[in-house]
């Protein structure tokens, strides 16, 4: 999908039901929001890593998914289609749900969590 056919979808993709992006009581230009999906990208950004590759927010309403090595990006409107992006940029389908990343991701502590514990 183009990014402007991206940016014209009507509503948030159903795998983001439950977060900030699913209120409807909320402007989507509000603060909480955007501050919800960086919080949502800098974890996705935690799991992209060991796949090589980072996600940036596009307009509130895409990914720009880029491969570390190379520059290859591309757009995704929806985790479902990020998930096939990664695969199209390192050349394999990425499991998320890996319990050897799960492991190492849940070892290694986040950047908020080391900020946090440095402010108390």
């Amino acid at each position: 999908m183009c990014a402007l056919c991206g940016v014209l979808t009507d509503g948030p993709h159903w795998t983001e039901a439950g977060t900030d992006a699913g209120r409807s009581a909320e402007a989507p230009t509000g603060r909480e929001r955007h501050l919800e999906r960086a919080r949502r990208l800098a974890l996705l950004n935690r799991v992209l890593g060991a796949y090589g590759c980072t996600a940036d927010d596009w307009a509130g309403t895409q990914y720009m998914v880029h491969r570390r090595s190379g520059g290859a990006t591309e757009m995704a409107a929806d985790l479902p289609t990020l998930w096939a992006a990664v695969e199209g940029l390192v050349g394999y389908a990425p499991d998320p749900l890996d319990p050897a990343l799960v492991a190492r991701l849940e070892a290694a502590p986040s950047a908020g969590g080391r900020a946090a514990r440095r402010r108390a």
